[in-house]
C-alpha cells in the first residue's frame, strides 16, 4: 500500500494528490471528484486558482525542448482531439495574454476546462504530459511568452473573448 509520510494512503484523494489540488479550483472539490468516478474527466472553472494557456500542441512540444527547468512540475494536459495543449498559469493571466499570438489563447473565467483525473483513468483523446503533483509550479506568463515567441502582452484586459 503507498503510504504518505508514512501513513498510509486509503483514498482516492490521498492516493492522487495532483488530483485534490486541480479540485480545488471547483467550488465543490466533491463535485469534481463525482464527475471523475462517472465520466473520467470533471469539468473545473478557469480563473479561480489557475488560468490554462492553450498553445497548438506542435508549438507547445517544439518550446518545451527549451528551458527545461521553466517547464519543471508545471501541469501541462495534451488534447489530442483538437491538436491543442494547456499549460496551466496563475489566475488573472488570461486578463492580459497577447489572445491569438502565436495561435495561443488564455482562459480564465468564466471558462470550465475538461480534465482527467491525474492518476485515474485518460480520456483518450486528453492525456497529461505533465500531471500536476501535490505541489505543482505554474508557469510564468512571461516565460510562457519568451519561450513560445511571443513578445507583446494585451495592453488592457480582455474580456467576454469567445472562439
Amino acid at each position: 500500500m503507498p503510504t504518505f509520510g508514512g501513513e498510509p494512503m486509503t483514498t482516492p484523494q490521498q492516493r492522487d494528490p495532483g488530483a485534490v489540488w486541480l479540485s480545488l479550483a471547483h467550488r465543490s472539490p466533491d463535485t469534481a471528484w463525482a464527475e471523475w468516478a462517472a465520466a473520467t474527466y470533471a469539468i473545473l472553472p478557469a480563473g479561480r486558482l489557475w488560468d490554462v494557456v492553450t498553445v497548438p500542441l506542435p508549438v507547445l512540444t517544439s518550446a518545451m525542448q527549451y528551458e527545461r527547468a521553466a517547464w519543471a512540475r508545471v501541469p501541462i494536459l495534451a488534447d489530442l482531439g483538437t491538436d491543442r495543449g494547456y499549460v496551466w498559469v496563475p489566475s488573472g493571466t488570461a486578463a492580459t495574454w497577447p489572445q491569438g499570438e502565436r495561435g495561443t489563447r488564455a482562459l480564465g473565467s468564466p471558462w470550465w476546462v475538461a480534465v482527467p483525473r491525474p492518476s485515474g483513468p485518460q480520456v483518450p483523446e486528453r492525456r497529461w504530459l505533465r500531471a500536476p503533483d501535490a505541489a505543482p509550479a505554474l508557469m510564468s506568463p512571461t516565460a510562457l511568452r519568451a519561450v513560445l515567441g511571443i513578445t507583446k502582452t494585451s495592453r488592457r484586459p480582455r474580456r467576454g473573448w469567445s472562439a
